[in-house]
C-alpha cells in the first residue's frame, strides 16, 4: 500500500549523530528521488556501532508507525566489508533497509516476519561513486528513497534466503538468584536517565519496591520503583518505567548519568529487599 502522498513514509534511524553532515546528505538523496515522502527522524543518537540497542528502538517503534512504512536503518560497524546491504520485505506490508548485521530483524519480526530478503547489488539504484565507507548515502538511502516511490523490493538486487541472514539477540536480562539480576544499560538520554534492560515484569518488582542497586563504581545504592517521577522527592535516585516499558534509573530533576558514572553498554544489579505498596506522593 502506498500513501496518500503517492509516497511512503520512511522512518530513519542512525547512530550518525547530529554535529556532521551524514543525517542531511541522506536525507537529501532521499528528497531528491521521493520529493513527496515524509522522513520521520526517529533518533540518529544511537551509541557508536551500538547494532543491539540501535535494534531495540527500531522494534519499538514499528508499534507507532504507519503500516506503510519503509524503515531505514544505519548502524553499520561492518561497512566496506563482505557484509551484505539489505531490503526486507514483511508479511505485514513494511519494508526495511539497511546492513544485514542484525539490525532489521527484530523490527521485520515484529511487523509479521520476514517475507523476502533482496541483496542491494543493483548498482543502478546507487549513488555513484559508491563510499567505502558512507554506505548510508550512497546505498541504503537511495533504496530506501525508490522503495517508498513504489519500487519492487525485487529490483534492487538478488533474492537471498531469509534463514541466512544476521540475528543479534536483544539486551535481557541474567536472573542471579530469586531476587537478583543484572541488567544492561541500553542507552542513556538527554536528561541522564539510563534505560535498563530489564522490566519490571522481568524483576518480578512492583511499584513501591525497595532495591538494592549496584552501578559502575558507584556501591550499593536503595532505590525505589516509582511509578511517576511525582512519587519521590527532589534529588532522589529511583527507579521508573520508561516509554519502553523497561526499567530507568533516573535522579528526580537530576542527571543520573554523571552522578553515578553510568554509560551504554553498562550493568547494573538490582536486588529485591522488599515488594511493598508505593510510598504516598511527597507533600
Amino acid at each position: 500500500m502506498v500513501a496518500v502522498s503517492g509516497a511512503r513514509p520512511i522512518c530513519f534511524l542512525s547512530d550518525f549523530g547530529l554535529g556532521e553532515d551524514f543525517v542531511g546528505l541522506c536525507k537529501g538523496v532521499m528528497l531528491r528521488i521521493a520529493p513527496e515522502a515524509a522522513v520521520i527522524d526517529l533518533t540518529h543518537q544511537v551509541p557508536g556501532f551500538a547494532v543491539e540497542a540501535g535494534a531495540e528502538i527500531l522494534e519499538h517503534a514499528t508499534r507507532y508507525m504507519p503500516e506503510e512504512t519503509v524503515y531505514l536503518a544505519i548502524v553499520d560497524p561492518g561497512v566496506g566489508t563482505k557484509r551484505r546491504a539489505l531490503a526486507l520485505s514483511t508479511t505485514g506490508g513494511a519494508l526495511l533497509v539497511g546492513p544485514d548485521n542484525g539490525l532489521l530483524v527484530p523490527a521485520a519480526e515484529s511487523l509479521g516476519g520476514v517475507e523476502s530478503a533482496v541483496s542491494l547489488t543493483n548498482a543502478d539504484y546507487h549513488l555513484r561513486p559508491v563510499s567505502n565507507t558512507f554506505h548510508g548515502r550512497d546505498v541504503f538511502s537511495p533504496a530506501a528513497a525508490h522503495l517508498a516511490t513504489g519500487l519492487d523490493p525485487s529490483e534492487l538486487g538478488e533474492l537471498v534466503d531469509s534463514a541466512s541472514l544476521a540475528r543479534v539477540e536483544l539486551p535481557g536480562i541474567e536472573r542471579e538468584d530469586a531476587n537478583t539480576v543484572s541488567a544492561t544499560i541500553i542507552g542513556v538520554d538527554r536528561y541522564g536517565n539510563a534505560r535498563l534492560s530489564a522490566t519490571a515484569e522481568e524483576a518480578g518488582i512492583e511499584f513501591g519496591a525497595l532495591l538494592k542497586v549496584e552501578a559502575g563504581e558507584s556501591g550499593e545504592m536503595l532505590v525505589r520503583y516509582v511509578e511517576t517521577f511525582g512519587h519521590s522527592k527532589v534529588g532522589d535516585l529511583v527507579l521508573v518505567p520508561d516509554s519502553h516499558r523497561r526499567m530507568s534509573l533516573s535522579v528526580n530533576k537530576g542527571h543520573a548519568s554523571r552522578a553515578l558514572a553510568l554509560k551504554a553498554g553498562g550493568h547494573v544489579r538490582l536486588t529485591l529487599l522488599e515488594n511493598s505498596p508505593e510510598p504516598a506522593e511527597p507533600a
